[in-house]
């Protein structure tokens, strides 16, 4: 047998070796790489159900802008990231800035939209308010039978429980619909402002508290600020500490330390009047080293910061399509966060009225519920905010995962979880 030379052996080596690893990756799924509490997800792309899974989601995501990913459990099995942070295809919200120099700045590198990009949750946010209130609950600190006035005795919705804030029974108005000029600030507006308004105006309840469901986000902004006002530490802090490091996820942030709010923040920023609806304001790189996308509208016009930005516990959470899928396995799956008796609760039909009727809508502890024959029980949450189109949905009987986190309302992946349920149902069922 003749020697090879030493390059010649060398580059066999290499190609061996390369084969190796590619052979490694296609199967390092079946890897379990979760260390202590922390919650990570594997990929396995090379399964049948995957290929012809990525297949199809091609054919229905050629307009997303953004992220999406289809999940079982801790395995992903299709993710795909398109598009651009910020669109740059007007001027409006950039000044005179040409078409040109608008299209430059969409192509460069940094703009692209990648799996590592946090996008604002919108109403997906809510579940993490639920979460930490389940939290507080489980340790008996409060409890869900406790009135607001426990917490905020000038309020004047003193007999609303945790429980009808949690389920969107409460009767208390829709803070979205209050006038700006009610509040003292030329910058965000945060929740202790909204409930010192709350106590000034006293607005009277839309419906006895009990007798109705109505989706109101001024019910979670409440819970936001009671979380803190029990934990003794901002909202921001419990929900990262409790929450979010047991389920393994770093990068998540509130839009508060994203682009800021306290006035030393307004060094940063353009000031605005009294009254001004939206503010121009500009992340601030120092709070996270992960791509943050910016909202548009339908238009493709940027869409400035909201005024209400400051408001969180019903919005507020920017993060990442995979921290979705950890936050869902820690907290849904593997009872990482609370007890599975806990969590059955946050999953099961919650907002029944005082007189035993069930409202159409089906909702738990910040999430909505439905049942249907073709798809069977289903649990998710849409978000619509500045820009931001969202859907998180996750199915307990197969651990199925869906998320689509879009920063662009062009409304490319309305009606797309129908499809994609009845797809991974018929690959199943083949």
């Amino acid at each position: 047998m003749k020697r090879l030379p030493v390059l010649a052996f060398i580059t066999v080596c290499m190609i061996l070796f390369m084969a190796n690893c590619n052979k490694a990756k296609a199967f390092r799924s079946e890897e379990k790489k979760t260390v202590g509490n922390n919650i990570s997800v594997e990929r396995d792309t090379t399964a049948p159900l995957a290929q012809q899974l990525a297949l199809f989601i091609d054919s229905i995501c050629n307009r997303l802008n953004g992220t999406m990913i289809i999940a079982r459990h801790d395995t992903i099995l299709v993710q795909r990231a398109s598009g651009y942070l910020q669109l740059f295809r007007e001027a409006t919200g950039y000044d005179t800035i040409t078409y040109n120099d608008l299209a430059r700045l969409r192509k460069q590198r940094e703009n692209m939209v990648t799996m590592e990009s946090l996008f604002d949750l919108a109403s997906v946010s809510k579940q993490f308010t639920a979460a930490a209130i389940l939290k507080l609950c489980s340790e008996e600190k409060l409890k869900l039978t406790d009135s607001l006035c426990k917490f905020y005795p000038n309020l004047p919705y003193k007999n609303v429980t945790i429980k009808q804030l949690l389920t969107h029974t409460s009767g208390i108005p829709e803070y979205f619909n209050f006038d700006f000029n009610l509040y003292d600030t030329t910058f965000f507006i945060d929740n202790e402002q909204l409930i010192r308004v709350l106590e000034q105006q006293r607005f009277p309840q839309m419906f006895p508290r009990g007798t109705r469901f109505k989706y109101v986000n001024t019910n979670y902004a409440i819970l936001a600020a009671i979380v803190a006002k029990v934990s003794g530490h901002p909202f921001e802090y419990y929900v990262r500490t409790k929450l979010w490091e047991p389920a393994g996820i770093k990068d998540a942030r509130f839009f508060t330390e994203i682009v800021g709010i306290s006035p030393v923040d307004l060094l940063h920023h353009a000031p605005v009047e009294k009254g001004q609806e939206y503010v121009i304001a500009y992340p601030m790189k120092s709070m996270s080293n992960k791509p943050v996308a910016r909202g548009h509208w339908r238009s493709g016009a940027l869409a400035q910061y909201d005024r209400l930005n400051g408001i969180l516990g019903d919005k507020g959470v920017y993060t990442s399509a995979e921290d979705l899928i950890k936050w869902t396995n820690a907290f849904y799956i593997k009872y990482k966060i609370l007890p599975k008796e806990w969590v059955d609760q946050a999953i099961s039909i919650q907002n029944r009225l005082n007189n035993g009727k069930q409202p159409k809508e089906g909702y738990g502890y910040g999430v909505r519920l439905e049942n249907k024959e073709e798809h069977g029980f289903v649990v998710y949450h849409g978000g619509l905010w500045d820009g931001f189109h969202n859907l998180w949905l996750y199915r307990p009987s197969d651990g199925l995962q869906i998320v689509f986190l879009s920063n662009f309302y062009n409304r490319a992946h309305s009606g797309k979880s129908n499809e994609i349920i009845n797809f991974v149902d018929s690959l199943s069922h083949r």
